[in-house]
């Protein structure tokens, strides 16, 4: 479309033959145009028109696209939420099954600790019975005890 504007207008500086000679410009004084054909082509209007359709419609599959970025976000972290608590309830499962197999464990130690000193008393006993009877032969034996 055309139009008037005005000679100041800033969109318009001046034009000279060379930048070097260029006049200093002026601030822009005016904003003032004016439109000269207000009616526009069949053509422009279509073209208009699908314009700002392309321009919506690139506005919704970006909000779309959006929406389901976050949805997919969300459902990342609540999967990985889900994860956290499986493995959270997996490692106090594990735990739980260590202590119970060192109670046990500690158990098979004292019951076996407690055979282990009821064998050395055993042989504790067996070794005083034995001095005893030494003590009470009086050394009369076929060969000293010492070669023995």
């Amino acid at each position: 479309m055309k139009f008037f504007m005005c000679a100041n207008y800033e969109s318009d500086p001046p034009e000279s033959i060379s930048a070097y000679i260029r006049p200093p410009s002026p601030p822009p004084l005016c904003m003032y145009y004016r439109w000269i054909d207000t009616e526009m082509p069949d053509w422009a209007v279509t073209e208009i028109r699908e314009r700002g359709r392309r321009a919506w419609a690139s506005l919704d599959l970006e909000e779309c696209r959006e929406k389901a970025e976050a949805e997919e976000k969300a459902e990342q972290k609540k999967e990985w939420e889900d994860y956290c608590v499986e493995q959270r309830a997996f490692i106090d499962e594990m735990i739980r099954k260590n202590q119970e197999e060192k109670l046990r464990l500690e158990e098979v130690y004292k019951q076996w600790e407690q055979a282990r000193e009821a064998e050395r008393e055993r042989k504790r006993e067996r070794a005083r019975a034995a001095k005893a009877a030494e003590e009470a032969r009086d050394g009369k034996g076929k060969y000293p005890r010492w070669t023995q």
